[in-house]
């Protein structure tokens, strides 16, 4: 449940690992901790157990609560096709559109705030490196769980999508998308979303989900008008190891 997270140390230069629970197992928690010893461990847990991560405290570490994630869902079996409103192309990432691809992420992304952001002790310069490296996984041809399309208009490179495919509950999950300042509004973010609800259906899939930040309500608002509803939560905490 709990690894390492050897992008994370790279790009931090820190031991850092990272795990994510469903239920809370606080004697698994700290048994890692010890036989690891990481400078920071990223723990995320369901919410439904809120009311035991009080016992973190009892760790010989700094606790940082760093951010809410809220997962929605969709039963694709259950909407039509939808029209996009404007005139836009989707076209899948290969090699040799990887250098556009991996470019325009700074750009989308150098306002946004995650949970990195949230810990005061990682120097901000690699947050968005993260960002880069987090959408460059999916671009990947031989990968069929992953999938990425960059987006044009006009011919011009305005926006992406990275999604990822579980073919076990043939499920599948829009991991992250992103609109240049210079196209955001005119419903662009909204065609990329029906865009994704589209191809997944017509890939008879049954379910699709996203997720974000708790804060980022403006893609929520989105989310639900395309027929997303919330299905759980997680809340994300840092253990800093206290430095003596």
């Amino acid at each position: 449940m709990i690894s390492n997270s050897q992008t994370d140390s790279d790009r931090f230069k820190i031991n850092v690992h990272r795990g994510v629970f469903n239920t809370f197992k606080f004697n698994y928690i700290k048994e890692y901790i010890l036989l690891n010893n990481p400078d920071l461990l990223i723990l995320r847990f369901a919410s439904e157990t809120i009311e035991q991560h009080y016992l973190l405290k009892e760790l010989n570490y700094n606790i940082l609560f760093t951010d809410s994630l809220v997962y929605y869902a969709i039963n694709l079996q259950n909407i039509e096709l939808k029209k996009l409103k404007n005139e836009l192309f989707f076209r899948e990432v290969t090699d040799e559109t990887s250098v556009a691809f991996k470019s325009i992420i700074p750009t989308i992304f150098k306002d946004y705030k995650n949970h990195y952001f949230a810990n005061p002790e990682l120097p901000k310069e690699g947050i968005i490196d993260g960002y880069i490296e987090w959408a460059s996984a999916y671009v990947n041809s031989i990968d069929e769980s992953k999938k990425s399309w960059l987006v044009y208009k006009n011919e011009i490179i305005i926006g992406f999508a990275t999604c990822s495919i579980n073919k076990i509950d043939n499920s599948c999950e829009g991991v992250l998308y992103g609109v240049l300042p210079d196209y955001a509004g005119g419903g662009v973010y909204t065609d990329i979303i029906k865009f994704t609800q589209n191809y997944f259906k017509e890939q008879n899939f049954e379910k699709m989900y996203v997720s974000t930040q708790i804060q980022n309500y403006a893609v929520q608002k989105v989310w639900q008008k395309e027929g997303f509803l919330i299905a759980n939560a997680y809340y994300t905490y840092h253990l800093m190891k206290i430095q003596l």
